[in-house]
């Protein structure tokens, strides 16, 4: 299989921590030297869609009845420009993950709620709020910022796990199965006993 990698492939590789977080220093030294063998594995393996993986519906509505709206492209190309000064245009016009969602947003034309969703939700309903310590895209620390107006919430800190905690994380799916079975007493204790794998280095 030919695999193409530019700028915006490993950007969006490391953000979703396709190469997992603890061998990314490795794949980044091997790749500087010739050897892109990681990250080309890992971007071939996602080039093949599992049907069912991921909810495109919610995710569309979500972002374009939430995120598209309040920042136009333009806003999101000097976004990018601060961040990488010098990288291609073609690169800093589209945002990590999300490729090309102006475009998708005018197609999937949901109601704009930029106004409410800026409006935080005060609720004691139990919620679980899961979050990665090495998660490149929703910073761990977001999670305590969330739970400041849910009186009901539970939130746990998976270490060295990066972005879409869940399916990645034995211990987490044991916390999300006991907050589905005991919303206001989920059993967190899997979580005490986690630390980050060693990164991997590469020989010089």
């Amino acid at each position: 299989m030919k695999v193409v990698l530019d700028g915006g492939a490993l950007l969006n590789l490391l953000v979703a921590n396709a190469v997992p977080a603890a061998d990314a220093p490795a794949a980044i030294e091997e790749l500087a030297h010739g050897n892109p063998a990681r990250f080309a594995q890992a971007h071939a393996a996602g080039s093949v869609p599992s049907i069912g993986e991921v909810a495109h519906g919610l995710i569309e509505s979500v972002a374009c009845g939430e995120w598209v709206p309040g920042h136009p492209a333009s806003d999101l190309f000097h976004a990018g420009r601060r961040a990488f000064p010098g990288w291609p245009d073609t690169v800093l016009s589209q945002a990590p993950q999300l490729p090309f969602q102006h475009q998708l947003c005018r197609a999937w034309d949901v109601p704009d709620r930029t106004r409410s969703q800026r409006v935080a939700t005060s609720s004691a309903v139990p919620a679980l709020i899961v979050s990665g310590t090495f998660d490149m895209k929703t910073r761990a620390r977001w999670g305590r910022y969330a739970t400041r107006t849910l009186s009901g919430s539970t939130i746990v800190r998976i270490p060295g796990t990066g972005h879409w905690v869940v399916p990645r994380s034995p211990c987490a799916q044991r916390v999300l199965a006991s907050f589905l079975a005991r919303p206001t007493a989920p059993d967190t204790g899997c979580v005490a006993g986690l630390t980050p794998k060693p990164f991997t280095i590469s020989p010089k």
